[in-house]
């Protein structure tokens, strides 16, 4: 076979390369980064906060600022083990803001090119299509979700190594660990059916490619074992580990017409066109690309053109959602759709295979060159047009609220009103950024109760979240807030008076602290505590006596007192919380039971003593060995490989 020169690779590399940039650098060179939704009040702090303590040379296991307490690994949103993740450790977060964006637009784009080179098109069409797919707009919707980007980057390596066990196993790894592992298995649907499309008459079929496929899962799944078993753990404890209520799966759909978006933003038309709030709607390939689709449709052999239409219709299908009969009775009887929101979210299945067709058009037109210069000047201009952009120094912005809360509350939480939740608007954007949205508490080491945006949370604690946010009123919800250890209420308006809170005037929010001082912990009597309901009840019990917490570091914290009875602690009772009990005869551990719901009590003896509180999940200490076994055998693959090469 013969080698071709490694000019032309280059020069197809450096294309792509130049073309991510040209996305990128107009901001970064007007001091400008993408800022919106998502990315701010998500993405951000999944990054940021376990940031300080890598920094610090510790692993990111708990994060007690959020929904009351939640694993950080189990979340697996925040891709805290995918190996580019490193560069929110190493850089400002605008700084590896732009280089993350930069290598996934870039990665995306090569990895489709070299795919469509495999299929023996010439590498202006491969470079084409590789353009196509990395700067259309579903790629440019998911600037804001960097786990979105980062998986979908990934996809075209499906069909690069589709019949490569061992370079399978790195994608599929790669893909997990990248944060949103949801689009595994449909970026996988869309790699088989490309491969059925494509495969040439009396070459090795379905049956040859499952082997292969099992085993780089197998190994995959025991590579990613330091994420996949916390995030397991946390997946059956949540409130998802049914699926997605349908009324919110089908949230955020296509109507009909919306579906001439694939080719243009100028067919919507521009005034409806709203990318960064309608972002699921934000799917085009651009009129040039969409010109060489159809020269591909044209000059494809009929078994292959029908086998990619019609695949693209069964997408367009899924797309429609709740709009017709047909695609939502599909929504409700494919069991694999009952995991995913928004049928939105589903337009990812589409890229490989127009990219294909961009690729098969490209490589048979006369005018490739110049089609393939106004594909990526059409689509860097939609790109420009379709990103938000504000100083890179937003991110740093702590605002008068968080110094507020910083100076007044210590280690209680605070409550934000449901109704606040439902606000997104701000003075300008950096007012927006400062008013604690999502999960924009995190990185400032500040405690909430409830937070929006994480899917995965354990049940039990929403359940305490929600029941907080149903209450009628303020003084309803403050009579709950010392069993979850909250001092404070922020709310858009003054609440109306109530003996339980205090007014502390307004800071964005309008603050309000309760009456009674708030601790994380509370001693009853034998009695008492025996009483404290496992379930969440209707009513707020009363209160014991407040005790004296202290907190050494996130996963760590100590109760101390005197007396005989039960110590509530307004922790959740999660998988990996290990308890002792210290008193003057001796320490040892201490058993738990569930209270209220989300939280946990423990029996005390008389005299002195001390609960001492450590995350240390076992799920974590497994997965690690998992991984570590899989990666030593996977290395020792390689190298006896590279050696029988070289020998």
């Amino acid at each position: 076979m013969r080698r071709e020169p490694a000019s032309q690779e280059a020069a197809a590399a450096a294309a792509l390369a130049a073309a991510a940039a040209a996305l990128l650098l107009p901001f970064w060179l007007r001091g400008l980064t993408p800022f919106w939704g998502d990315l701010t009040y998500l993405h951000h702090p999944w990054r940021a906060a376990p940031a300080t303590l890598m920094q610090a040379g510790r692993a990111p296991l708990w994060e007690p600022s959020l929904y009351l307490g939640m694993p950080m690994l189990g979340a697996m949103q925040g891709g805290l083990l995918y190996p580019p993740t490193v560069l929110f450790v190493t850089f400002d977060f605008a700084s590896a803001l732009a280089l993350f964006q930069l290598f996934h637009y870039f990665l995306a784009g090569w990895l489709a090119a070299l795919w469509l080179r495999s299929l023996r098109l010439n590498w202006g069409a491969s470079v084409g299509g590789g353009v196509s797919l990395a700067l259309g707009g579903v790629m440019i919707s998911r600037m804001p979700f960097l786990n979105h980007l980062a998986v979908l980057a990934w996809a075209p390596a499906l069909l690069l190594f589709f019949r490569r066990p061992a370079q399978l196993t790195a994608v599929f790894s790669l893909m997990f660990l990248a944060g949103y592992p949801t689009f595994l298995p449909g970026a996988a649907a869309a790699a088989w059916a490309l491969a059925l499309a494509l495969r040439r008459r009396g070459a090795p079929g379905p049956a040859s490619w499952v082997a292969a496929w099992t085993a780089a899962g197998a190994l995959a799944s025991a590579v990613c074992a330091a994420q996949l078993l916390p995030g397991l753990e946390l997946s059956a404890l949540s409130r998802r580990a049914g699926g997605v209520d349908p009324a919110e799966a089908l949230q955020w759909g296509f109507a009909l017409a919306d579906l001439r978006q694939w080719v243009s933003p100028l067919l919507v038309p521009l005034s409806a066109f709203h990318p960064a709030a309608q972002w699921w709607k934000c799917v085009y390939i651009g009129l040039a690309a969409m010109t060489a689709v159809i020269a591909g449709l044209f000059f494809l052999p009929r078994r292959r053109t029908a086998t990619l239409a019609g695949f693209l219709a069964a997408v367009a299908v899924l797309l429609l959602g709740a709009s017709n009969p047909v695609s939502r009775r599909l929504w409700e009887i494919i069991p694999p759709l009952r995991y995913v929101r928004y049928p939105g979210n589903l337009s990812y299945l589409a890229l490989l295979p127009l990219a294909a067709l961009v690729g098969a058009g490209l490589s048979r037109l006369r005018a490739a060159p110049v089609l393939t210069a106004l594909v990526a000047a059409e689509l860097l201009t939609c790109g420009w047009l379709a990103t938000p952009a504000a100083p890179r120094g937003l991110f740093t912005e702590a605002g008068p609220l968080v110094r507020a809360l910083q100076e007044r509350q210590g280690t209680a939480r605070y409550l934000l009103s449901p109704l606040a939740l439902e606000s997104s608007s701000g003075a300008n954007v950096s007012d927006w950024k400062t008013r604690l949205y999502g999960l924009t508490n995190a990185p400032y080491r500040l405690r909430a109760i409830a937070n929006f945006g994480e899917p995965l949370v354990p049940a039990a604690s929403y359940a305490f979240m929600d029941r907080l946010y149903r209450a009628r009123g303020a003084a309803e919800a403050a009579a709950w807030m010392p069993w979850a250890g909250a001092s404070r209420l922020l709310t858009p308006e003054p609440p109306a008076p109530t003996p339980l809170l205090i007014a502390e005037g307004r800071s964005l929010w309008s603050v309000s602290r309760l009456a009674t001082p708030a601790s994380a912990a509370y001693l009853f009597s034998t009695r008492a505590g025996a009483a404290l309901p496992e379930a969440l009840p209707d009513l707020p019990p009363p209160l014991g006596r407040p005790l004296a917490v202290e907190r050494s570091r996130e996963d760590r914290f100590e109760v101390s007192g005197e007396g005989e009875g039960w110590v509530y602690v307004c922790e959740p009772r999660y998988p990996g919380w290990r308890a002792t009990l210290e008193t003057p005869q001796g320490s040892r551990p201490a058993g738990t039971s569930p209270a209220l719901g989300a939280f946990q009590k423990a029996a005390v003896p008389p005299g002195p003593w001390k609960l001492s509180f450590r995350y240390d999940p076992s799920s974590w200490r497994l997965g690690v060995l998992a991984s570590a076994a899989a990666l030593l055998g996977f290395g020792a693959y390689w190298y006896h490989r590279a050696v029988r090469h070289v020998a």
